[in-house]
């Protein structure tokens, strides 16, 4: 029995790092780029270059400014447990997030431009309810990150531009699920908050090779997250006041689940992203574009806890996450000086490995269809977007959680971004 109770707090200590992957990476950091299916590295041609391709806002003329948000809706679902019942359906609560962009850069002269972005990158959230066969992997789970980047890029040459930024990240978790004593078969619900901030670092490259062709390559860093005195609280069951036995229930909950403070150190994973762009004609340009999330940085876990949860100060997980690949192509095509229409694809393959997969973060790989358009009305830009996130089934059989059955998930994102250049 204690062993279960051990197992039970070391995956309740672990749970509030699984919003991590690539399921919970947010790359509709721009409208225009959303509508090709996030194939821009190479064309980078708009304020959202500083998030894409910093290197690409060479090209902009004067003052440029941007500001949007993708409204992002999602749905999942899981149908299982296996050993409980194949064939249970349970539903994640439909929520809207609206994760927003902001850029501004400035052409200082014809070779040096600066820029800063704000932005969310990883978030969203996952909501199970208080009592489904799955509470006590989780609930609910919650990421805040927000991104602030400021850029400087400079024209080696005509044709070649080069660029760096600094990252600095503001992270938010809220993780909460339902823990069981064994011993006396009681559940408490807990919840884990923590707040930090990170830095790291971002790259750029855009190389005109001919009036057609453009390549672009792009790098982010790891930031590195350290949780510093989160809080653990825990929600104990209403007991009788006046039954002895159920007193002394309480007070041994309340000496193994102590309201206390955590700490832990997570790596955001780095992003490497090619692209090639080519103008087929004046007025139709496709690109393709290749990015590698390092999610394999996200290996092992250690948690200390300033009071003993369960008699342990400090625990360490395995995680074992796998570096994702997507791979990206979209294409516009200019009807005339005003109006631009855009549509893309791409495959994002997971970064949970079969075993790992559990209800915060029901990932897998994934089928995108995007289209949208935009138009320009003298200094002012409107990009709207449409995406259709299509993710395959994923049916888990060797859950170390002991928590098998299939997921089943879908989204629809709606981007918008008004831009004026002055």
């Amino acid at each position: 029995m204690h062993k279960r109770l051990i197992v039970f707090l070391m995956t309740l200590c672990f749970s509030f790092t699984q919003s991590y992957g690539s399921g919970f990476s947010i790359y509709e950091q721009g409208t225009k780029s959303m509508a090709m299916a996030g194939a821009f590295v190479a064309q980078a041609n708009d304020a959202s270059a500083i998030f894409y391709n910093p290197a690409g806002i060479t090209s902009l003329k004067g003052w440029n400014v941007a500001l949007g948000g993708t409204i992002i809706q999602p749905q999942a679902h899981f149908i299982g447990p296996t050993a409980k019942d194949p064939n249970l359906y349970n539903a994640a609560k439909k929520e809207t997030f609206f994760p927003p962009h902001l850029y501004v850069s400035y052409a200082m002269n014809e070779k040096l431009s600066v820029g800063l972005g704000v932005y969310a990158p990883f978030g969203l959230a996952s909501d199970w309810g208080k009592d489904w066969p799955g509470k006590y992997l989780a609930t609910r789970s919650e990421l805040e990150a927000v991104f602030i980047n400021p850029v400087v890029a400079y024209k080696v040459m005509e044709n070649l531009s080069v660029a760096v930024g600094f990252e600095y990240a503001i992270a938010k978790v809220n993780l909460q699920k339902v823990v069981n004593y064994p011993i006396r078969n009681v559940d408490v619900y807990s919840t884990l908050e923590a707040s930090t901030t990170g830095m790291g670092f971002n790259l750029g490259l855009q190389y005109k090779v001919t009036e057609r062709l453009t390549l672009g390559a792009a790098y982010r860093s790891n930031v590195l997250l350290e949780f510093k005195d989160g809080d653990a609280t825990f929600d104990y069951p209403a007991l009788d006041a006046n039954d002895p036995e159920q007193q002394v229930i309480l007070a041994e909950l309340k000496a193994l689940f102590p309201n206390t403070k955590g700490s832990a150190d997570l790596k955001l994973p780095t992003l490497t992203a090619v692209g090639i762009a080519y103008d087929f004609t004046e007025k139709l340009t496709a690109e393709f574009d290749y990015l590698l999330i390092g999610w394999s940085s996200y290996d092992v876990l250690k948690v200390k806890f300033k009071d003993p949860v369960g008699g342990k100060t400090e625990t360490i997980s395995e995680r074992k996450y796998q570096n994702s690949a997507s791979y990206r192509f979209g294409m516009e095509y200019r009807l005339n000086e005003k109006l631009a229409l855009r549509a893309g694809y791409m495959r994002d393959n997971h970064a949970v490995p079969d075993e790992r997969v559990e209800p915060s973060l029901p990932e897998g790989d994934r089928n995108i269809y995007n289209i949208g358009f935009g138009y320009k009305m003298g200094n002012i830009t409107v990009d709207f977007a449409y995406m259709l996130l299509l993710q395959d089934d994923r049916e888990i059989t060797n859950s170390v959680d002991d928590f098998n059955g299939k997921y089943e998930s879908l989204a629809n994102l709606y981007g918008l971004t008004i831009g004026y250049a002055f």
